[in-house]
């Protein structure tokens, strides 16, 4: 055995010194104690034996053929190798096969030839198997004379090989060994006669022949690169109208048509968030009520895809899950289907000038329907009667929806930013209508983005709808498009500042016993304050409902029939077409007609008339309506009267002004006016929302809370019926 590196100095330990000191201790008489002594021994005992590992630790390297990095790509080599043979065996079956097989066919060929001896036979061109078979020869002489030199099978190892590897050539998996994605995991492997073969052929194994290419072909197949589709450009798309804020994931512009402000983004990335305001930005288009702000927006992006699928294309909006629910063909088809019911009719009849060219054109022909200058055109009334449901609400619509139709809903509408004021005052809505109804609530966003933490599971109610905003028009007459396209059968509609308690259903039944085929027309609540021409003489319908007399100085007020209404109506589906009718007088920007004997200014431009809730009092004064619901829509404040309630008041309801009545006018209400807190209006902070409605619930649920909440003359009435009972020339109903 070859002495180790440390063997040498084995002689030198230092005995002599011990049996010296020994010697001398003894002739002293200061003999070296015991302990010492077995302390040098133990010494000497430890470093013999290191000495005799290490050294055969250097003779086991030496005669496995190096250091274990090399023992491994040696074990890699001749694994490879065994692999290549493999390979070359499957091309001699290969070739086998198909040497049978063109045998066969050359048979065959014989025996038709043989049967069709009478007919003259042309040459037949040499085929394609017996070429294949001359290639073939050639590849079998070269594999039998490679497999002579190679393993018939994989060799006996002491441990198994643990070969990970991918395609290719048996070099350029032997090159990339190090680099490929398998694993190898070997140790020294030996013959049967205790020989180490793999060090003997380890120069053969680290320089492999390359294989015959008329072999093993290991060509890869030519790549075909696909032109990238160049990315879209990006585009502007409506953001938030004005008053509204925006929240873009890119530029903003504000703005309308060709004039416009540019807001760059935020430098840190975040998103932009702007209140489209004069407020807050440069009024650069004075007296423009159109004023908006748009989103730049990249087609495909993860924000993109976020957005209101109404801003989408169509098949875009399809592939996110958002199917459409409302649109002309659908209104239209659903009106010329076999049995067609009433509801479908008078949808129609409702929508078909926003539908209907044919509709366009014999308006044209009537000067009763005369179009002015500010009227919208066809088009984009024909895409203001389209709506998508949220793909997260899908299922809900489906299980709440009989026939395409909600048969009980409450109708809201909004737009703002998915962390906005707006968006948290409809969110503690919806929680109101979950706490204290049966019913759903349909929700029309008209805005971009709504928040992706609203869901099915936590609103099991909610209908959510999407749908675009209106050019040119105040953003509330999106209001009465919601009624137009929600196809509820019996709706009350809700603002975002709003809120409903606990006895908000009994408002249904209401609606469906007041507005029926003989009387088609929403109705609204009086309003907490009579608005006349003393409060208002700007405004413009007072020329027409309260106009001077001719020649005079007196007024004429008596086609102002009804106390002002708040814009919280209910209606039923017979009352649909009353709402399209006023609708498209203001898209249209009609007049309505001068009566006898009045003066042309009495014929009032429609589009004169701002807002909704001006708008459906002027249809109300118009039409002559007779019916109007008390007060049911109560500022907040004035709940504290019921959650002051105790069950041993009884009916009685003395202290605080949710006690009082409706403030009384000369004309329509010389006795006030009865409410009832079915809702909360002036909603507007929704942290104190919330607080409200967990207080209202919480005494709700321990019985602490009146089961009516029907006020008037300081006393709390079971029903509607016994308030009309009582005061039967009581103006308003319940």
């Amino acid at each position: 055995m070859a002495r180790g590196p440390h063997a040498a100095w084995l002689p030198w330990m230092p005995w002599s010194w011990v049996w010296q000191g020994q010697k001398k201790g003894k002739k002293r008489g200061m003999g070296i104690s015991k302990s010492v002594i077995g302390f040098w021994v133990l010494v000497a005992a430890a470093l013999c034996f290191l000495a005799f590992q290490w050294q055969m630790a250097a003779d086991f390297e030496a005669e496995a053929g190096g250091p274990p990095q090399q023992r491994l790509d040696n074990a890699t080599a001749r694994s490879l190798r065994y692999l290549a043979a493999q390979k070359r065996r499957e091309v001699l079956a290969s070739a086998a096969v198909k040497s049978d097989a063109a045998s066969e066919e050359e048979l065959d060929e014989k025996g038709q030839g043989s049967s069709q001896n009478s007919k003259p036979q042309k040459a037949k061109p040499k085929s394609a198997s017996s070429a294949a078979q001359a290639l073939d020869q050639t590849k079998i002489e070269a594999a039998q004379t490679d497999l002579q030199a190679e393993p018939d099978s994989a060799p006996a190892a002491r441990t198994d090989y643990v070969i990970e590897l991918g395609e290719g050539s048996e070099a350029d998996l032997l090159a990339s060994d190090k680099k490929s994605s398998g694993r190898v995991n070997a140790q020294t492997e030996f013959g049967s006669d205790g020989e180490d073969k793999l060090s003997q052929s380890m120069e053969e194994a680290r320089t492999p022949p390359s294989p015959d290419a008329s072999v093993l072909d290991f060509t890869p197949a030519p790549i075909t690169t696909i032109p990238a589709k160049p990315p879209a450009p990006p585009t502007w798309i409506h953001c938030a109208g004005q008053w509204q804020e925006c929240v873009c994931g890119g530029r903003v512009r504000w703005g309308n048509r060709k004039t416009w402000s540019i807001i760059e983004p935020p430098e840190d990335g975040s998103k932009a968030k702007v209140m489209c305001s004069i407020d807050k930005l440069e009024d650069i288009l004075p007296g423009d009520g159109g004023k908006h702000c748009e989103c730049e927006v990249v087609p495909g992006s993860k924000f993109y895809l976020s957005l209101n699928p109404m801003q989408l294309p169509d098949d875009v909006a399809e592939s996110t899950g958002s199917p459409l629910m409302a649109s002309c063909e659908l209104f239209e088809s659903a009106k010329e289907a076999q049995g067609a019911r009433p509801h479908d009719l008078t949808q129609w009849e409702a929508v078909e000038p926003f539908c209907s060219k044919a509709w366009e054109e014999a308006a044209r022909q009537n000067p009763a329907f005369k179009a002015g200058s500010r009227q919208i055109d066809l088009g984009t009334l024909r895409k203001s009667m389209r709506a998508r449901i949220d793909s997260r609400f899908v299922g809900n619509y489906k299980r709440l929806a009989k026939d395409g139709w909600l048969p009980r809903a409450f109708v809201n509408y909004y737009a703002g930013a998915p962390e906005g004021k707006h968006t948290l005052m409809t969110e503690e809505l919806i929680r109101s209508v979950h706490l204290f109804s049966a019913e759903p609530i349909v929700v029309f966003h008209f805005g971009s983005v709504t928040p992706d933490y609203w869901t099915a599971e936590r609103f099991p109610r909610l209908v959510l709808l999407h749908s675009l905003p209106l050019p040119d028009r105040s953003f509330n007459f999106n209001k009465l498009r919601s009624f137009l396209l929600s196809r509820v059968l019996t709706g009350v509609e809700l603002d975002s500042d709003q809120f409903v308690g606990p006895g908000v259903d009994v408002m249904f039944s209401m609606t469906e016993r007041e507005i029926t085929k003989e009387y088609p027309i929403p109705i609204m609540p009086v309003h907490y304050y009579s608005f006349t021409r003393r409060d208002s003489p700007e405004n413009v319908w007072w020329r027409r409902y309260c106009s001077r007399e001719a020649g005079g100085k007196k007024y004429d007020c008596s086609a102002h029939t009804m106390r002002w209404g708040h814009a919280h109506p209910t209606w039923t589906f017979w009352a649909l077409p009353f709402y399209g009718r006023w609708l498209r007088r203001h898209f249209r920007d009609e007049r309505l007609p001068v009566k006898a004997g009045q003066p042309a200014s009495t014929g009032i431009r429609v589009t004169d008339i701002p807002e909704d809730e001006d708008l459906l009092n002027v249809a109300n004064w118009e039409e002559r309506v007779t019916k109007q619901w008390c007060k049911y829509d109560n500022d907040r404040t004035e709940f504290r009267e019921m959650l002051r309630w105790d069950p041993k008041q009884g009916t009685r309801c003395d202290e605080g002004t949710g006690c009082t009545d409706i403030m009384s006018d000369i004309k329509f209400y010389p006795n006030g006016a009865a409410k009832a807190f079915f809702t909360a209006h002036n909603c507007k902070d929704p942290a104190e929302t919330k607080r409200w409605i967990d207080e209202i619930h919480k005494r709700y649920t321990k019985g602490l809370y009146p089961t009516s909440t029907i006020v008037y003359k300081r006393r709390i009435w079971n029903s509607g019926l016994e308030l009309r009972s009582k005061f039967p020339n009581l103006a308003c109903i319940l």
